[in-house]
C-alpha cells in the first residue's frame, strides 16, 4: 500500500494573503506570456491585451487619476513613460482587488502549495526569456554601439547620463560579453528547476547592478528592471532560510524536495518540455529574425554608409563671406560627423549641434539633408565633389543661406579613446 501524503504545514495569515497578491499582480505583470509564444494565436492574444491597455489607461489618467495631461504617449523604447507608471498602478489596484476577493472566496484554504509552484514557473520562464534576450543582445553586441564620429566630437559635459553609460557599455567588447555571459547564465539556469535557485542567484546579483545603473544614469528602464530584480528575489526566496543557514549562521541544512506542480504524467512531462521548447525557440526566433538583421545591418562591423566618419572644416563661406575659426562666429561650422544610420551632424563654433537624415544621389553628385524625420521634412540639396578621398566639398542653399564647406576626414583611430587600447603594465595611471 502507498503510504499517505504528509500533512502540508498550514500557512499564517499574512502569508496567504502576501501570496493572493503577488500571484494576481505578477500574472497581470507577466500577460500575455505564455499565450503570446502559441503560434498564429500570439499575436492575436498580443494585440488584444495591448489594446485594452491602450483604452483602459488613458481613460484611468484623465478620469480618475485627473492628470495635468492626457497619456497620448503610448509604450515605445521608454520603459517609464506615464503610460507604464499608471499601468503599474492599475496592477497594483486590481491585484488589491483580486487579493480581498480571493480571500473571502477561499477563506478555509489553509496553504496554496501548488499555485506557489504554478507561479514558480511561471516567473522563471518570464525571468529567463529576458535575461536571455538581453544576454544575446550583449554577446552579439548589438544594444551598446561602438563610439560613432558623431559622440566623438560632442563634448563630455553634453553627454546625458544615458548618452554617457551607452557609450561607455559600448566601448568594451569585452565588458559586453562578461556582463552578457553573466546574463545569459542566470537565463538558462532559470530554465531548469534543479537549478533554478542558482539562476536566481546570479540574475539578483546582475540584475542589481543593473537596477543601480538604471536609476543612477536616468536610463528609462527603472520600472522594468526593477520588477526583474524583484522576480529573481521572489524565486530565491523559498531557499532563502536555508542560504541564510548555510552561507551566515555555518549551520546543517535540509535538502527541498524538487517536485512538479503536479503529479508526474507522461502528459504533463510533454506540456513542460513543449513550454521549455516555445520559451527558448521564441527567444531564438526573435533574436535571429530581428536582432540579427538590425546587427547586420548597423552593427559594429556592419558596412558603413557613404560619408560616414568624422570631418574638420578646412573652410566655411556663408552668402559669399569667408568665416575663419578665428572669427568666433556661431554660424561657421567646426566639424561633421556622420553616423552609422547615415545622419549628418554639424557642430558649429559655439558647440551647437545640429542633425539631418541625409540621402546620396551618386549620379547627381548630390546630398538631400533632412531637417525631420516624416514626409514634413524640409529637404535641402547640396552638391558634393571629393578632390581626394579624404576630402568632401559641399555647396548649395541650406537654411536660406548659400554655403560652401570644405571638409577633411579625420582618422577616427587617432582620438584617445579608441588609440589607448589595453595595457598590462602602466609605470604610471594614464587617466587624461
Amino acid at each position: 500500500m502507498t503510504p499517505p501524503a504528509p500533512a502540508r504545514e498550514a500557512w499564517s495569515l499574512a502569508r496567504r494573503l502576501a501570496f493572493r497578491f503577488t500571484f494576481a499582480y505578477l500574472l497581470l505583470y507577466s500577460a500575455p506570456f505564455p499565450l503570446d509564444l502559441i503560434p498564429v494565436l500570439g499575436d492575436f492574444v498580443t494585440d488584444l491585451f495591448d489594446g485594452l491597455w491602450k483604452a483602459v489607461v488613458p481613460w484611468v489618467g484623465k478620469h480618475v487619476l485627473r492628470l495635468a495631461t492626457d497619456i497620448n504617449v503610448m509604450p515605445n523604447g521608454s520603459g517609464d513613460t506615464t503610460f507604464n507608471y499608471v499601468q503599474v498602478l492599475l496592477f497594483f489596484v486590481v491585484a488589491v482587488g483580486v487579493t480581498a476577493v480571493w480571500s473571502y472566496l477561499d477563506r478555509r484554504r489553509t496553504e496554496y502549495v501548488k499555485a506557489h509552484d504554478v507561479l514558480r514557473t511561471l516567473v522563471r520562464y518570464t525571468l529567463a526569456m529576458a535575461m536571455l534576450s538581453y544576454g544575446l543582445a550583449k554577446l552579439f553586441k548589438s544594444q551598446f554601439p561602438f563610439p560613432e564620429p558623431a559622440r566623438l566630437m560632442q563634448p563630455l559635459g553634453d553627454f546625458s547620463p544615458m548618452g554617457l553609460l551607452w557609450t561607455f557599455m559600448g566601448y568594451s567588447k569585452g565588458y559586453n560579453l562578461f556582463t552578457g555571459g553573466a546574463e545569459f547564465l542566470g537565463g538558462c539556469l532559470l530554465l531548469f528547476r534543479r537549478t533554478t535557485t542558482l539562476g536566481a542567484l546570479v540574475t539578483a546579483g546582475v540584475m542589481v547592478n543593473v537596477v543601480a545603473l538604471n536609476f543612477f544614469y536616468d536610463v528609462p528602464v527603472k520600472l522594468f528592471s526593477s520588477h526583474l530584480l524583484l522576480m529573481a528575489l521572489f524565486l530565491v526566496l523559498p531557499d532563502a532560510r536555508r542560504l541564510l543557514d548555510v552561507l551566515l549562521l555555518n549551520r546543517a541544512t535540509q535538502p527541498r524536495p524538487l517536485q512538479p506542480p503536479f503529479s508526474p504524467s507522461r502528459w504533463l512531462f510533454g506540456a513542460g518540455l513543449a513550454m521549455k521548447l516555445l520559451a527558448v525557440g521564441g527567444i531564438v526566433y526573435g533574436f535571429t529574425g530581428t536582432r540579427m538583421d538590425y546587427i547586420r545591418k548597423y552593427g559594429d562591423d556592419a558596412p558603413r554608409p557613404p560619408f560616414y566618419g568624422y570631418y574638420t572644416v578646412e573652410s566655411f563661406t556663408q552668402d559669399g563671406q569667408l568665416l575663419d575659426a578665428a572669427s568666433g562666429d556661431a554660424r561657421r561650422w567646426k566639424a561633421v560627423a556622420v553616423n552609422r544610420f547615415g545622419r549628418l551632424n554639424i557642430k558649429r563654433l559655439d558647440d551647437t549641434m545640429t542633425s539631418y537624415g541625409l540621402e546620396e544621389d551618386a549620379s547627381k553628385k548630390t546630398l538631400t539633408l533632412l531637417d525631420g524625420r516624416d514626409d514634413t521634412a524640409k529637404k535641402f540639396v547640396l552638391t558634393y565633389a571629393r578632390p581626394e578621398p579624404n576630402q568632401l566639398v559641399l555647396q548649395g542653399t541650406l537654411q536660406d543661406a548659400a554655403i560652401e564647406v570644405r571638409l577633411t576626414r579625420v582618422d577616427e583611430s587617432k582620438f584617445l579613446l579608441l588609440s589607448r587600447g589595453f595595457n598590462w603594465i602602466q609605470e604610471y595611471p594614464y587617466n587624461r
